[in-house]
């Protein structure tokens, strides 16, 4: 495997490397207007799906791209709200993309029954972020499927992320303000299709119909 990624990483060196491009970020720092979040499932490579250069996404992922609440020096989850206070008021993203995606393996887990233990503790422990999302898919569509199941509860995930999002204190100064957007999106693995909430009509639309 290491030997795939050297040779990898000589390939990018050799057709995709932009010099001129990594001088100036390294000369002058990184500019980004948009903190993508999204989960740390190796199939989601948001520079790809977004066809985004070096310098253009500040990203932050990890299982099952939650937000943790606000909870100020109490916080026991410091990287992921680390990142987003850094992003929203040093960085002053314009934007911040919570993007879901399907067959995501933390949802799946939450509705299988997981043992505690000594070699899972932090993930049980972090995903009790994603229970509220489950709850709602169980009380809004009860007889569906385990997959509708899982569907429902990555995309109204996505959105529930958003709610944390807002009980930081600058990110509401600047979403209120008008400054910064706030946007949940469900990618699907299979078919490379990205749907994005809309507030407006309280359902999920093709990207290309996101405002």
């Amino acid at each position: 495997m290491l030997d795939k990624l050297k040779r990898g990483y000589q390939e990018y060196i050799d057709n995709y490397f932009n010099k001129e491009l990594a001088e100036y970020l390294a000369d002058n720092g990184q500019f980004p207007q948009t903190l993508f979040v999204t989960c740390s499932d190796s199939r989601v490579v948001p520079n790809q799906l977004t066809n985004s250069k070096a310098g253009e996404l500040f990203i932050t992922r990890n299982i099952g791209n939650f937000i943790p609440p606000y909870l100020g020096e109490d916080s026991k989850y410091l990287a992921t709200a680390s990142a987003l206070e850094y992003a929203v008021s040093s960085l002053k993203v314009k934007n911040i993309i919570i993007c879901g995606h399907s067959e995501c393996g933390a949802i799946g887990t939450l509705f299988n029954d997981v043992n505690k233990t000594d070699k899972n503790v932090n993930i049980i422990n972090w995903l009790e972020l994603g229970a509220p999302a489950k709850e709602k898919a169980l009380n809004t569509i009860p007889n569906a499927s385990i997959k509708e199941l899982r569907d429902f509860t990555e995309k109204e995930s996505a959105k529930i992320q958003i709610e944390n999002l807002m009980t930081y204190p600058d990110v509401k100064k600047r979403v209120e303000s008008g400054d910064l957007k706030l946007y949940a999106w469900h990618y699907n693995i299979r078919t490379g299709e990205v749907l994005c909430y809309d507030s407006n009509l309280d359902k999920y639309v093709p990207l290309a119909d996101c405002l």
